[in-house]
């Protein structure tokens, strides 16, 4: 896949064309022939002037002799399908477009990105871009693209973004920050090589340990999410998603669709593959930082060390915010650590040394040293404050970290920094060690707890999760589809027919009797027991508890005959449905079909609060019980399915199956596209579906 994909010749090109490369100042042609002088392979001129650089120039990429691998343009954009062509004709394997006024521009930029679009596919070629920063390789070294200059490389780290100026960044961060990158690809408009195809080459690329993500959007979003499944047990995947915003939100005639917000969507298949999403593009690069020059944390325990109590407080504080723990040490641990401390010090955890100045440069790397040591802790953070910030304690800690390395010691040390700016340069001495430090708590908590989800997410993962859509055929519960005929076209399908589908699908549902008759619906209750509850099914009427439609309790036929005449008063054509009432704590179940990742599964809290309680989880579907159990688990209220006060607990089980059965059916009826099971009854002797609405389309 790494040469099928035509990625290789973009990060590890032996050849490159260059069309558009001048010698005049300020140009990008300019700029780009400069950012190739240190590339190890061919580059060749393409433009009007015999000569750039002092090398003879081609007038057209056709005439171009031997095998070009990719050609980088920045000429103006109306002459970009033309080229393009040219690159087909000339077998290039893959072209990077810095030029600008495509679809960004309106109508007409859009179509010329259609046209150009059309000639690579029809050609073979790929395309990068356009409207890009460029492409990096910092290990070839390669730099395609308007930045300044290449970045630091060796670092394993590989960027995906479609803002140039996090290119830019990643540039400033290494220089300012240590940061140490692998590849860089600024996608741009996006018009071509999706995010999955992406993640899947830098999945097998063996440069990159660590995958950063910084997008405006997710293409090919159900794929990308199956390259996620397949990455993230194998390398962090850190990842900075822009949300839609209220103008995206669907008209939804479910609660289901209500909870399943476009971003809400997306956060939840993203953690779902493992992907650890964070809210801007440096909480992104300061996690790439922690794990590209440490090894990766195993677990969540963390100690600090520290000279000022304050401080020492706040970032265990924010430590705990991150989910991370900031545990007291053991007796053994904390006498061997009073050794090291003047006798007004603490060894609790935060180590508090206070301010004895004249001990930092010992107390420091040994305190360090031997907290990754003892077995207790899975981080350790020095926070170097003030004076602490100084060569003498840098040096000191960076000499303690190598020898934890020697000794193949995988505790990682991160040193949060707060210090004033004439100090900064001393962070160079751990930084070049491949020791990170983050300016201040907040930065420092973030970071760590990122690295600490990644790291987490990697070691627990063993052999790597694959979606139940992707495994073998023999784990896959054998397809259910109904026929188009039987979904019944477009919109809400009739309650019978919703019922009849979920039985064939396997799903509990309640004995229900549709009636359009007082008489007719005492007698339904006769059959199907007491107490009794009456609903209004009518399809206008979608939510029946805002109009008054369900009347529970009904304890003898009287009871009942009044109820169904007052529903089906409601509304011309109204009947009504009898049940038996059913006790329980009340679930919603439900599936959307998302244009970005199809088929959802939703899953928590139901009744008529749900949309005030919004206590749900979300997944891509489908999934199966082991999944739907761990979902169950994570909401805010799952004690509650624990049992309290005396209450037996929820047969978990049951609603597990149930969920699971739910994401079978969606994932194998495309047509669906809402399904709202809203409640489903749990009790400890099962669960059962008591209302239910399917609307197809």
């Amino acid at each position: 896949m790494l040469t099928e994909s035509g990625l290789a010749a973009v990060f590890e090109p032996r050849r490159i064309a260059l069309v558009g490369a001048s010698d005049r100042p300020g140009s990008v042609g300019r700029l780009l022939w400069d950012n190739l002088a240190d590339f190890p392979g061919e580059v060749l001129p393409v433009s009007q002037a015999p000569t750039v650089g002092g090398r003879p120039a081609y007038p057209d990429l056709r005439q171009v002799p031997g095998q070009v691998d990719l050609a980088i343009i920045v000429t103006p954009a109306a002459a970009v399908p033309g080229i393009i062509r040219s690159a087909a004709g000339q077998k290039v394997r893959a072209v990077v477009v810095l030029s600008a006024g495509f679809a960004e521009t309106g109508p007409a930029g859009a179509k010329l990105q259609q046209e150009a679009v059309a000639a690579a596919r029809a050609g073979g070629v790929r395309l990068v871009g356009p409207n890009c920063f460029g492409v990096q390789n910092a290990d070839l070294p390669l730099n395609a693209s308007i930045a300044a200059g290449t970045p630091r490389g060796g670092g394993g780290v590989s960027i995906v973004t479609q803002s140039g100026s996090y290119g830019m960044a990643v540039h400033a961060l290494g220089q300012d920050e240590g940061l140490r990158v692998a590849k860089v690809f600024a996608a741009g408009n996006k018009a071509d090589i999706t995010d999955a195809e992406l993640l899947g080459y830098l999945r097998q690329d063996p440069e990159t340990r660590v995958i950063c993500l910084l997008l405006e959007s997710i293409t090919d979003a159900r794929r990308f999410f199956t390259e996620a499944c397949l990455t993230t047990p194998a390398k962090p995947v850190i990842a900075a998603v822009g949300g839609r915003t209220g103008a995206g939100q669907r008209a939804a005639v479910s609660h289901t669709a209500a909870l399943a917000a476009d971003d809400a969507v997306r956060d939840a298949a993203l953690r779902q593959a493992g992907v650890v999403r964070v809210r801007t593009g440096l909480q992104v690069l300061d996690a790439a930082r922690a794990l590209s020059g440490q090894p990766m944390p195993r677990g969540r325990r963390v100690a600090v060390v520290t000279n000022s109590g304050g401080t020492g407080v706040e970032l265990a504080d924010l430590l705990a915010d991150e989910g991370l723990e900031v545990p007291e040490l053991s007796p053994a641990l904390q006498k061997e650590l009073r050794t090291l401390l003047p006798d007004y010090g603490s060894a609790v955890n935060p180590v508090d040394m206070t301010p004895a100045w004249s001990l930092f440069s010992t107390v420091y790397p040994a305190a360090t040293e031997l907290l990754a040591r003892s077995g207790e802790i899975d981080v350790v953070v020095p926070v170097l404050l003030q004076r602490s910030a100084s060569p003498e304690v840098a040096v000191a800690v960076r000499d303690a970290v190598a020898r934890l390395r020697v000794d193949r010691i995988p505790v990682p040390v991160y040193v949060c920094w707060v210090a004033p700016r004439s100090a900064d340069a001393h962070t160079g001495l751990l930084q070049e060690a491949g020791i990170p430090c983050f300016a201040w708590p907040q930065r420092a908590a973030q970071a760590i707890g990122v690295a600490v989800r990644c790291g987490v997410r990697v070691s627990e993962s063993g052999e790597a999760w694959v979606p139940v859509s992707q495994q073998a055929p023999q784990r896959i519960r054998p397809t259910r589809r109904r026929p188009w005929s039987a979904l019944g076209g477009h919109g809400l399908l009739a309650a019978e027919d919703a019922r009849a589908l979920l039985v064939d699908a396997g799903i509990p549902v309640i004995e229900t009797i549709r009636c359009g008759r007082p008489e007719a619906a005492a007698a339904a209750a006769d059959r199907v027991g007491y107490p009794a509850v009456v609903k209004v099914d009518h399809p206008d009427l979608t939510h029946k508890s805002d109009v008054g439609g369900v009347r529970l309790g009904l304890a003898g036929a009287d009871a009942v005959r009044t109820a169904a005449g007052d529903l089906l008063a409601l509304a011309d054509g109204a009947a009504v449905l009898v049940q038996h009432q059913h006790q329980g704590i009340e679930l919603l179940v439900g599936g959307i079909r998302d244009p970005e990742f199809g088929a959802m599964i939703v899953a928590g809290f139901g009744g008529v609060l749900v949309e005030a309680q919004r206590d749900v989880q979300l997944a891509v579907a489908p999934v199966d019980s082991e999944q739907a159990t761990a979902m169950l688990r994570a909401l805010r209220g799952a004690a509650v399915l624990g049992g309290l006060r005396g209450r037996a607990p929820v047969d978990l089980g049951s609603v597990a199956a149930l969920i699971a059965a739910v994401s079978e059916l969606m994932a194998d009826n495309p047509e669906i596209a809402e399904l709202d099971l809203n409640p489903v009854l749990a009790s400890a002797g099962g669960c059962t579906a008591v209302d239910w609405r399917i609307r197809v389309s």
